[in-house]
């Protein structure tokens, strides 16, 4: 009966230590599973996130909306470090003009040389980001005048954008934009009819490499608050769902 037993115990034996190594296995391949899921989406998530504010007034419509997207973007991204340029506070990018011109050409004068070296200093802080937040307002069909300035000072042949065979190339990849517009009527899709505003936006941060964008429009903004219902929804639902 003993050796009976002992057979019969025999036989039993190698199915558990086999169950619990495919059990071990299967745990294991779930961590891994889930840490691959947890490092994809913080590869997706930006680091980095600048917001340029065209709007002097802190409680404009496109200000608040922006808000809402960075509470959000911030709450399920702790980690994101965000930067903000008010446009109508920061002094240190330089007007684009004759002397930014002159500035990269042959023997430029010490003023010309400094209004260069200034806006390559705002382009190279410019490009350290991952994610831009453009907060405007329409003024005259069009966006304020400090941001049509900078994206002039930005859109720099060789150092934002390139020649390749004739045709102009990008070179700000990997880049992600969101325009928050403000505007006391509506303009379906950004269309050009009267809209001079997300359209050249679109324009012009595609041409320098910022392809994947996208907008959230503040219509009839003479309506107060009720303006802004729709669009800081949207706000959430884009911080939630498109990083």
């Amino acid at each position: 009966l003993l050796v009976r037993s002992a057979t019969c115990l025999l036989i039993a034996l190698p199915h558990l230590p086999h169950s619990a190594k495919l059990h071990e296995q299967q745990r294991k391949q779930h961590h891994h599973h889930q840490q691959q899921q947890q490092q994809q989406q913080q590869s997706m998530a930006p680091s980095k996130v600048l917001v340029v504010r065209a709007s002097p007034r802190p409680e404009g419509h496109s200000n608040k909306v922006a808000n809402e997207f960075l509470a959000n973007l911030k709450a399920k991204n702790p980690q994101v470090v965000v930067e903000e340029w008010l446009l109508e506070e920061k002094k240190d990018i330089p007007e684009f003009g004759q002397k930014v011109i002159n500035g990269k050409g042959e023997s430029p004068t010490p003023e010309e040389k400094s209004a260069w070296e200034g806006t390559l200093k705002i382009i190279s802080e410019f490009k350290t980001f991952d994610l831009y937040v453009v907060a405007t307002p329409m003024w005259n069909f069009n966006v304020p005048a400090k941001l049509i300035n900078l994206i002039d000072v930005l859109a720099q042949a060789g150092h934002t954008f390139e020649y390749v065979d004739g045709a102009a190339r990008g070179l700000l990849a990997n880049k992600k934009v969101l325009f928050v517009c403000a505007h006391m009527g509506a303009y379906p899709n950004g269309v050009l009819d009267n809209d001079f505003q997300l359209p050249y936006l679109r324009h012009m941060f595609n041409f320098m490499g910022v392809s994947e964008q996208k907008d959230i429009a503040i219509d009839f903004s003479f309506k107060g608050d009720e303006a802004d219902v729709k669009p800081l929804e949207q706000a959430k639902a884009l911080a939630a769902d498109w990083l």
